[in-house]
Formats: structure tokens, sequence, C-alpha cells
């Protein structure tokens, strides 16, 4: 892999990573175009822990209430939604939709760019005051089997699960709030997926023979800050009611690649 490849790579991860685009959806894509092959394993084990790292930092206070007082609502609510995504996405496993690969990631974009346009529409009809209010177990169910659908490369998790919190009354600070703690566990989740990929695989002794370890390094490094960076432009966004603009985007790619199944990849 040269070194503008694995530039584009951190690039694409650590900015659809927690904008409402769909990180797996664009990194398919990426590999799609220019034709990477080959064991990323090792590289994938640096890029889910920058963009946790990312996470962690930006709500490092919030995260250090929970491990102080771990027997809270919210850390049920955060459980209850987590258990409920693990369900569907073991379903997704066991239906193996990766077998229509490609053919279904220009529809997945269309219904983001969809619940995006949407939760728009929403914000500038209704005013949700702000408060304290906690998120409600309901919102928690439903941010769960959100969040299970988002497996689907295409389907954007952050986009996906803030966009069921705001439509159900929730303000864009709890909403954006809970979505991203949420990340949490699914990015620890996929990352112990790799993982168990790369012992199967040989281990890092044979990881490290396809990837240099310290472009690896340079990865982890480089990422957490596009992750950092984009997180925080996220935040801004959300709360400024500019979602819609990557609504636009998303329908322009759909079509995009909804075309080029018909056309090249067919």
């Amino acid at each position: 892999m040269s070194f503008w490849i694995l530039l584009l790579l951190c690039i694409v991860q650590g900015l659809t990573e927690f904008l409402p685009v769909s990180s797996s959806g664009h990194l398919l894509l990426v590999e799609q175009i220019f034709g990477i092959e080959g064991d990323t394993l090792m590289l994938n084990l640096f890029l889910h822990l920058a963009t946790l790292l990312a996470v962690i930092v930006v709500y490092r206070k919030i995260i250090w209430q929970i491990l102080k007082k771990p027997f809270q609502p919210l850390t049920y609510k955060l459980l209850l939604s987590t258990v409920l995504t693990v369900i569907l996405a073991v379903g997704y496993e066991v239906l193996d939709l990766n077998k229509y690969g490609f053919k279904i990631y220009g529809f997945c974009f269309l219904a983001t760019s969809i619940i995006l346009l949407v939760t728009y529409l929403f914000q500038k009809r209704t005013t949700v005051v702000k408060s304290d209010k906690e998120i409600s177990t309901k919102s928690a169910v439903l941010v769960g089997i959100v969040q299970g659908f988002a497996v689907l490369p295409g389907i954007s998790r952050s986009g996906s699960t803030i966009s069921s919190l705001i439509l159900t009354g929730n303000d864009e600070e709890k909403a954006s709030e809970f979505s991203f703690l949420l990340s949490i566990p699914v990015i620890v989740g996929g990352f112990i997926l790799e993982l168990i990929k790369l012992i199967k695989n040989g281990g890092a002794s044979n990881a490290f023979a396809t990837v240099n370890p310290w472009l690896c390094v340079f990865a982890f490094i480089f990422t957490f800050f596009v992750a950092f960076a984009s997180l925080k432009i996220t935040l801004k966004l959300l709360k400024k009611h500019r979602f819609v603009f990557f609504s636009i985007y998303l329908f322009l790619l759909a079509i995009t690649v909804i075309t080029l199944n018909f056309t090249i990849f067919n």
C-alpha cells in the first residue's frame, strides 16, 4: 500500500466516522474505486483505536462521571441500546447481506439522505427547548434498533441515531451526546472483530509483513486529529441545523453509485 493511499484512508476514516455520511460506505467506495486489495487488518485496528480516542477525549468529563458512578440510568440506557444493536448486527451476519456488496450501497446512501432531510425539516418547524431531561428508555430502544440497521454500509450511524433522537423530541446536545457515547462500544466492538480476524490470519507478525508498523503509528496519530476535528465540526453543524448539506451530498452520491451499479460495475 502506497503512502498516499494510506493517507486517503486515514482522512476518509477520520472524517466520515462522525460526520453523518457513513464511514463504512465511504471506505468501501474508496477501496472499490482505487482497487485497494491485500491484508489491511492491522491498519484497521489502528484506525479504530484513533477514532475511539477522539470520542474519549471530547467526552472525557461525561465518561469520567460514568466510570465514577457506573450504576446510573445513562449507563443502563447505553447498555440497552448496545444490546439491541448487537442482536441486529448478528442478524446482518447471519443473513450475509455482504453478498449484495456494492449493489445496495447507493440505496443506503439515499436512505441516509432522506433521514437527514426529514430531520432538517423537523428542526425548522419545531423548536425543541434545551433542557436537562435525559434520554428516555423508549428513545434508547429506538436508537439501539436504528443503530443496528446502520451496520449496512451507506447508513450513517451518527446521522441515523442523532436524527431518531431529535425526531422523538430530544434537543441536539442530548441527542449528539448519547449518540457519540454510544459509538464507544460500537468502535470497541469493531476493534475486537478486527483483532479476532487478525489472530485467525496468523497474528501481528503476518499483518506487519504487509503493512509497515511505522505507517500504522502514523495512521493512528493522523486519523486521531482528523477524527477529533470531524467530531467538533459535526457538533457545530448540528447546532446550526446544517445537516441538510450532507443530505444533498448523499443524494448526489447515491444517484452516482446507483448509476455506476447499472453501468460500469454491473
